[in-house]
């Protein structure tokens, strides 16, 4: 799994490689929200829940889980998500019984992709920032209790952000650490000057690598081909120049770096589904 930057104050920086999946959801119900305390005898079988998701956080102690022909043990720290439908088994250990908290809750989907992506997520997670899980998880089951005002609107945005972190965490298990190490630079360069075309060769002497090998490398780290990770940029960056409301497709198109108006508006078309004008008329 490759490692987190930080700045030099601390702060997390941004992946170059988040940004393939749009995954537009909302969590448009929340079921239960709830705590176990240790039990030796808690245990589940066959369990399926068709109207609900769920999440849940081991707080303390272990349990043991069989889920679609896979067995695992869950321990303190650890996360499972089990989307709609998903069959699963569950038992405590005798000795040191898992102590959770657990959550219910259905998602609407506003991209084609997201039902999908949420779908095929790992059923286990072993995330490193636990301390922060940790306390997303606590002020959930809070605020939930509670019931104060505006709890809903805050219970909603705890699992959206928890979500958001399982999709970072399964973004990250797709790279390996020297693929990651090595085209990290290059892709943050091609974020920080996408007005600029690079070549392969280009980047590929910057990675110290053979052009066929970096085409390998980088569409499998970004799911783009180079050409079209530079114009997915670019496009997309001109679409919020034009959502602004301050630049008319033609500033637009050169301010990413596109000289012929023309064959922006048609590369537009063809990677958003609409004419740049449909967001902001010359």
């Amino acid at each position: 799994m490759a490692k987190k930057t930080t700045s030099s104050r601390g702060m997390e920086m941004i992946s170059p490689f988040e940004t393939a999946e749009r995954c537009d959801a909302v969590i448009s119900n929340i079921s239960f929200v709830l705590r176990r305390d240790p039990n030796p005898n808690w245990k589940v079988a066959d369990l399926v829940t068709r109207d609900y998701h769920v999440l849940a956080y081991a707080v303390s102690g272990q349990a043991w889980y069989q889920c679609e022909g896979k067995s695992f043990p869950v321990g303190r720290g650890q996360l499972l998500f089990f989307p709609k439908g998903v069959m699963r088994s569950g038992v405590a250990d005798p000795k040191t019984p898992w102590s959770f908290i657990a959550t219910g809750f259905d998602m609407q989907y506003f991209d084609e992709t997201a039902g999908d992506l949420f779908q095929s997520m790992p059923r286990h997670f072993e995330p490193s920032n636990e301390l922060e899980i940790n306390a997303l998880f606590l002020e959930l089951e809070r605020r939930w209790v509670a019931r104060g005002t505006g709890y809903l609107l805050r219970c909603r945005s705890i699992i959206m952000h928890l979500l958001f972190l399982l999709l970072r965490l399964q973004a990250k298990s797709k790279f390996s650490v020297p693929h990651a190490r090595r085209l990290a630079p290059i892709v943050r360069l091609l974020q920080d000057h996408y007005t600029h075309s690079y070549s392969v060769d280009e980047l590929a002497q910057m990675a110290d690598l053979s052009p066929s090998r970096f085409r390998v490398l980088f569409k499998k780290l970004t799911g783009h081909t180079v050409v079209r990770y530079q114009n997915w940029l670019r496009i997309n960056k001109a679409k919020d120049l034009l959502l602004s409301g301050e630049y008319t497709v033609t500033e637009a198109a050169r301010k990413t770096g596109f000289e012929d108006v023309y064959y922006f508006s048609r590369l537009f078309k063809k990677m958003t589904g609409n004419n740049p004008s449909h967001y902001r008329e010359d």
